[in-house]
């Protein structure tokens, strides 16, 4: 029992010895002390947001000689010297480097002496103290819209979803608005906040418009504030203008030309089909026109037998609507029989043509109800002599009234011509008439009175008494004002 004892106390011996020996004899008999710190840098504690870069460096300032190691904040070592985070040898320091700071990364980075490899390089004859630093890494992530589409759809009366999911750290606040006007959620509302979004119970087409998505984020450096606006758009089945009746009357005369329009608003947008006496009218045979939600069927009457019933569809994924228009025989209205210059400026031409407007209701499809005044430039007349270019103003006709041709060219010679229009179509031209503009008049100018009319008498009788009594009244009142009684 006695001889371990003695073997124990030996073998302890021996190796303090050998450690003193060897601690004794590196650079000088110096021995790195517990008391010696490492070195960070930068030392202070930074926020960094994601996908940024950083560098921090470790040092011993008492013995760069010493190997150092990285440890991340699961405790690993870092041993990578390339990639996203890596290490890279300074000579005197250790890199740590962060090429896209993650999310992930956020933590305590601890920096140590590599004890092992530091008694490898000194071939074993150096004790060295297990000393570390850390930092800690804070990592925000600024706000973002994902999977979040500017433009989303929903189904009538069905409910929908609009997805706008916010990513960010800290988690920001989210707020919706509709149109500009702030949302507001409860349990039994039709609006519910979802964790990607909000949610509208069976959905109609007035919730069709733009809604945004606002979100909010503070930390510990500031706060941030970012907004993403999505249109819902309501998909839904065609629907015709509720001033629109399913069945319609229109006119026509042979020899003309008449235009049947079908209107229907739809999401998606209606494919438009014309049928008359239950075959389809196609773009080969027909002139079609086809806009978003309008289609005009163009038909020249060239005998009687044009006449009659026309039917429209228009269609989508989610439904059908028509109209029908009854295309009758009307008369061509005659062309108006007055046709004279009323007034005129340098822009603009007063034209008179007559006009009475009918009471009758319902009114005669006979009766006039507008006119269409087509004019240009002599000088382009004449280059081309075609009405192709001229330009076109319709009128609705109200009685005794004069018709104004506005923004035209100063001291200009204009070509113009006049038809009347009821229900069936346009009457003829009237003859083509040439009228001018004035010239601009100077600035501060002013015309003259020629004859004694009353006109001139009221002018005159502006600068003679009242603009004097005016300016009387203004200079009163301008002395009150500095005496204080105003």
């Amino acid at each position: 029992m006695i001889t371990p004892r003695i073997t124990m106390t030996r073998m302890q011996f021996g190796f303090n010895f050998l450690l003193l020996i060897a601690a004794s004899s590196i650079n000088g008999n110096q021995q790195i002390s517990k008391s010696d710190a490492l070195k960070l840098t930068p030392e202070e504690e930074m926020a960094h947001f994601v996908n940024q870069s950083r560098m921090v460096t470790c040092s011993h300032p008492d013995h760069p000689e010493v190997r150092l190691k990285w440890r991340n904040p699961k405790n690993a070592i870092i041993s990578e010297t390339k990639g996203r985070v890596h290490i890279e040898d300074k000579g005197d320091s250790l890199a740590l480097i962060f090429e896209a700071i993650a999310r992930t990364d956020q933590g305590n980075w601890t920096c140590e002496v590599d004890v092992e490899g530091t008694a490898t390089a000194t071939e074993g004859r150096v004790t060295v103290p297990a000393l570390r630093k850390s930092f800690k890494m804070i990592v925000y992530e600024p706000i973002s819209f994902r999977d979040t589409n500017t433009v989303q759809t929903a189904v009538e009366d069905k409910d929908a979803t609009i997805r706008c999911e916010v990513k960010g750290h800290p988690e920001p606040s989210v707020s919706w608005y509709f149109n500009g006007q702030p949302l507001f959620f409860s349990n039994n509302g039709r609006y519910s906040k979802l964790a990607d979004g909000m949610s509208i119970k069976k959905v109609v087409q007035n919730d069709s418009g733009e809604y945004t998505c606002k979100a909010f984020q503070i930390s510990a450096t500031g706060s941030s504030f970012e907004e993403k606006t999505i249109r819902l758009n309501i998909k839904h089945k065609p629907y015709m203008p509720p001033w629109k009746k399913s069945i319609s009357d229109a006119y026509g005369y042979v020899g003309g030309m008449v235009n049947l329009t079908c209107e229907a608003t739809a999401e998606p947008p209606a494919n438009f089909s014309w049928s008359a006496n239950n075959k389809k009218l196609t773009p080969k045979s027909h002139i079609i026109y086809n806009g978003r939600h309008v289609s005009m069927l163009q038909i020249m009457i060239k005998t009687s037998s044009i006449f009659g019933k026309y039917k429209c569809e228009a269609k989508n994924e989610l439904g059908s609507v028509t109209q029908e228009i009854h295309l009758k025989e009307g008369t061509k209205p005659d062309p108006p029989s007055l046709f004279q210059l009323r007034g005129v400026n340098s822009d603009t031409l007063d034209i008179d043509v007559g006009a009475t407007k009918s009471h009758d209701i319902p009114p005669d499809p006979t009766t006039v109800i507008g006119y269409r005044f087509e004019l240009m430039p002599t000088d382009e007349y004449l280059k081309s002599r075609s009405w192709d270019h001229a330009s076109r103003r319709d009128f609705d006709v109200a009685d005794g009234a004069t018709y104004l041709l506005v923004q035209l060219i100063p001291d200009t010679k204009y070509l113009i011509r006049v038809a009347a229009r009821n229900a069936a179509g346009l009457s003829d031209w009237t003859e083509v008439k040439e009228f001018s503009t004035h010239p601009v008049q100077p600035h501060g100018t002013s015309g003259s009175c020629a004859q004694p009319t009353d006109a001139c008498f009221k002018f005159v009788w502006l600068l003679a008494v009242a603009l004097p009594a005016a300016l009387s009244i203004t200079h009163h009142r301008f002395a009150d004002l500095t005496k204080g009684r105003f």
